[in-house]
């Protein structure tokens, strides 16, 4: 078995660590140099928490792995590893026991998987940005065929009112319950609407535009929705490509965003607005990336629970107090950049609080 370990040590595919019980080095091959940075000099006598991030070695992970290996002959680990340069790199490490005369010993193989693990990261980003629009996307076609039929009950409903308020009624009390009716079609009406932004059944009128040039147009009327006491800021990247955008919708779409980042500091706060550059992957799945222009509205608020951030761009779904809100406001948001080509994300700001980044795809 010695004679083994000493061959198995002549490999240079990967690293390969001969430990003592203790899980001190006693030597190694031509590979650690190569994969851990170290020469054997270097490397022999140091305890094998040496690879090991600060966490896990203060966790004792190496010192745990190698007495499994001791006791059960084989261990296998995934996790970070760290170089002689201080450099973190993903390694897949294979422990086992093997004996010689002088007791039992650990041989330790070490692969740099970090193309793989990185390789692996994006096929399920890739997965479940493709999961999360068809999941929307479902949403939406249920919703457009709603809204078009809630529609036609409005008018009808609306033509109703219009015909019983041409009788001249001399009743007070009936005048005021028609208007109160025509004013719940007119808000269901604007429901509708915002229920076909969602399920991309506006007409969108793009043009080709540069974000830099809207932004900061718009800049006062920015000011004017966040409030005097809402301190508003914007970064624009240098250079930023043009996008093929309806720039009335684009603007409606940001208003709102400013007025619920306004809304969730409670008047007292601040928001940044940033236009730059991203390499995303494609909204359609498939793992293929592409240039996008995005735009972000993030605050100093409480922020987004990680768990119902996924649900934040269903219809209905609000997260403020019964009749504050419809919950069509992000939902109107999404339609609009995933009818643009785009997408829309939410995550957290620089300053603390929640982020809602719009992407276009870049202009050919």
């Amino acid at each position: 078995m010695a004679a083994l370990a000493e061959d198995v040590l002549k490999l240079h595919c990967c690293a390969i660590l001969q430990l003592d019980s203790d899980g001190r080095v006693l030597g190694g091959n031509a590979g650690v140099a190569a994969v851990l940075g170290y020469t054997i000099e270097e490397i022999r006598g140091q305890p094998f928490s040496l690879l090991f991030s600060a966490a896990d070695a203060q966790r004792g992970v190496a010192e745990q792995a190698v007495a499994r290996t001791l006791e059960q002959g084989i261990e296998q680990l995934s996790l970070a590893m760290v170089r002689s340069d201080g450099v973190r790199f993903r390694a897949s490490a294979m422990l086992e026991r093997v004996f010689d005369p002088a007791g039992s010993r650990v041989l330790v193989l070490i692969r740099d998987i970090t193309e793989i693990f990185q390789t692996q990261k994006r096929v399920r980003e890739a997965q479940e940005i493709a999961l999360r629009a068809q999941r929307l996307d479902a949403v939406g076609k249920l919703t457009l065929g709603l809204s078009h039929d809630f529609n036609n009950l409005l008018s009808v409903i609306g033509n109703s009112l219009d015909m019983l308020s041409l009788r001249r009624s001399g009743d007070e009390s009936v005048r005021r319950i028609l208007d109160i009716a025509h004013r719940a079609v007119e808000r269901g009406t604007q429901l509708t609407r915002q229920m076909l932004a969602f399920g991309r059944g506006q007409t969108l009128v793009p043009q080709l535009s540069r974000v830099d040039d809207l932004l900061t147009a718009s800049l006062e009327l920015y000011r004017r929705v966040c409030g005097e006491t809402i301190e508003l800021e914007i970064e624009l990247a240098a250079d930023l490509p043009p996008i093929s955008v309806d720039v009335g919708q684009l603007e409606a779409a940001l208003l709102n965003l400013l007025s619920n980042s306004r809304d969730a500091m409670h008047g007292v706060g601040k928001v940044l607005v940033c236009a730059r550059l991203e390499t995303i992957i494609v909204p359609s799945g498939g793992g293929e990336r592409g240039p996008f222009v995005s735009i972000c509205v993030g605050d100093s608020g409480p922020g987004i629970q990680a768990e119902i951030q996924e649900s934040v761009f269903e219809p209905f779904f609000t997260t403020k107090s019964v009749g504050d809100g419809s919950g069509l406001g992000l939902s109107q948001v999404y339609g609009f950049a995933a009818q643009s080509g785009g997408t829309a994300m939410i995550g957290t700001s620089p300053l603390g609080g929640a982020a809602v980044s719009l992407y276009f795809p870049v202009a050919a």
